[in-house]
């Protein structure tokens, strides 16, 4: 079996969880019928062989169909094992192809990445050296800087292709333990049948041995076993210096133009984290923060390193992020914002005076309150606890 990115997002777990529904309502309707049918042979009045003969037809009945019962159940639970595993696989391998994908800027183009989950950097280093022009024609840094700058967006590029196919590879060990363990339930089920006998006669059949236990619990899928680029993750690339970031401005790329990178630059990875007029990330959380304060939440509620985290994971730091490609956005109320809210979370949970989705302050408050009223705290948000515990993170 060798799965591309298309063959999981084809996956469709649910219908796992519909068919355990369906199996346990078959197993339970064939307790019923066997037990009514025993309850209403010993109601009636009668004795003698043909009343002796019945009633040892319906042990022998009630044995058989409890094997089948059984095998039923088995494969009850091998279904249901399999859901959360191929929904959170699934999950991460198009997460990582998306993020993969997402451009970390206005005007920069994002990672291209083949159903295969080879990726390339083509786009993005041509728009690299597009930009090296000047407004004049002039070159705005030198041959041997983009040069690096290249190299960098190579080994980027290398990076999340490692962690795309780690997660194709998962997913395929996960696809395969989940075809043994419905197989395995379902020769259960084969031998149980066969062990039923003729339904007229009664003769024929022979109890099959109980259902043995399914061999072991369905793994939980680990993450793709790729390292993080830097400590953080590929593709929010940002020329750095003393703190200064490669975003907006005359001294960041933009669509338009590369700034001349001061001595010593070098790429890092960090998130696209500041708004048209340049004001940081961290100012907008602190900004949030103190409206949220001033609504009644205490401080220590307000865990600004998780915000950080799922500002990270959601947008990159882009304030006018939108994802069009989820569940949300095809039931026409795409995720919107910093920390990728649909329209009517945002109207429910922010603040007066925060009225703007894309504002990145609102969009904090609001998406804060909302985790905080769901989940009970911002340090709870499933996403950041992933990534605490070394774990892909997961949107919330």
């Amino acid at each position: 079996m060798t799965l591309t990115i298309p063959d999981v997002e084809k996956w469709a777990p649910e219908e796992l969880s519909t068919t355990a529904a369906a199996v346990g309502k078959l197993s339970g309707d064939l307790d019923g019928a066997i037990l009514a049918g025993i309850g209403k042979t010993q109601s009636l009045r009668w004795d003698g062989a043909a009343a002796a003969a019945a009633g040892d037809r319906l042990v022998t009945e009630k044995t058989r169909a409890s094997a089948l019962g059984q095998a039923l159940l088995q494969l009850q639970t091998a279904l249901t094992q399999q859901v959360d595993n191929l929904v959170h696989t699934k999950q991460t391998v198009l997460d990582l192809r998306n993020q993969a994908e997402h451009p970390p800027g206005p005007g920069i183009p994002g990672y291209t990445v083949s159903p295969t989950g080879a990726v390339s950097a083509d786009a993005r280093i041509e728009w690299i050296r597009r930009s090296r022009r000047g407004p004049h024609d002039e070159d705005l840094f030198t041959e041997a800087k983009l040069q690096a700058m290249i190299g960098t967006e190579y080994g980027e590029a290398l990076a999340w292709q490692v962690k795309i196919m780690r997660a194709l590879q998962q997913a395929e060990s996960v696809a395969e333990q989940a075809i043994t363990t419905v197989d395995q339930a379902g020769k259960a089920i084969a031998a149980a049948y066969e062990g039923l006998g003729d339904p007229i006669t009664g003769a024929g059949g022979a109890p099959p041995p109980p259902a043995a236990p399914i061999d072991a619990a369905a793994p939980t899928a680990p993450p793709p076993p790729a390292a993080e680029v830097n400590g953080s993750s590929p593709g929010r690339m940002a020329l750095h210096h003393g703190g200064a970031g490669l975003q907006g401005g005359s001294t960041g790329l933009q669509s338009g133009g590369i700034g001349h990178p001061p001595a010593g630059a070098e790429y890092q990875t960090v998130a696209y984290a500041h708004d048209h007029s340049g004001g940081p990330q961290a100012e907008w959380i602190r900004q949030a923060k103190q409206v949220l304060i001033e609504m009644g939440y205490p401080p220590d509620a307000i865990d600004e390193n998780a915000i950080a985290t799922i500002i990270k994971y959601e947008s990159g730091g882009n304030p006018n992020a939108i994802n069009n490609y989820d569940s949300n956005a095809a039931a026409g109320h795409p995720s919107i914002g910093l920390m990728q809210t649909i329209g009517s979370t945002f109207n429910a949970y922010m603040a007066p005076g925060h009225g703007d989705i894309r504002n990145p302050v609102d969009n904090i408050i609001a998406a804060s309150r909302y985790a905080i009223a769901r989940y009970g705290s911002l340090q709870n948000v499933p996403g950041v606890v992933a990534v605490a515990q070394g774990l892909p993170y997961r949107g919330y």
